[in-house]
């Protein structure tokens, strides 16, 4: 019973925690601080996903499936974050200046 409420917590935290990297997602401007928060908040928010599912199913082969899927996003989030980025800055991506508006007076 322990077992289910932690887990049912972790999954809540979870999902604040995803729902409060969308919005910083939206709030910056730049591309490459919009990738590197989307990783941190991906990876994060599936890990603690993950051991509250772990954590109601119990010790399992259910679980251990789990772990399995957890080790595969763990190798390849961070892999895929870093060529998403990289394919933007050899292509020439640059960061977009704030641009005035007319007739603002300065």
């Amino acid at each position: 019973m322990i077992n289910v409420i932690a887990g049912q917590i972790l999954m809540g935290i979870s999902l604040v925690f995803m729902a409060i990297g969308i919005y910083s997602v939206l709030t910056f401007h730049d591309f490459y601080s919009r990738v590197v928060i989307t990783a941190k908040v991906d990876t994060v928010g599936f890990i603690t996903l993950i051991f509250g599912a772990m954590l109601i199913q119990g010790f399992s082969f259910f679980s251990l499936k789990l772990l399995l899927i957890l080790v595969f996003e763990l190798l390849t989030s961070p892999i895929s974050t870093h060529s998403i980025a990289h394919s933007a800055y050899t292509s020439g991506y640059t960061i977009r200046k704030e641009v005035r508006a007319e007739g603002s007076g300065e």
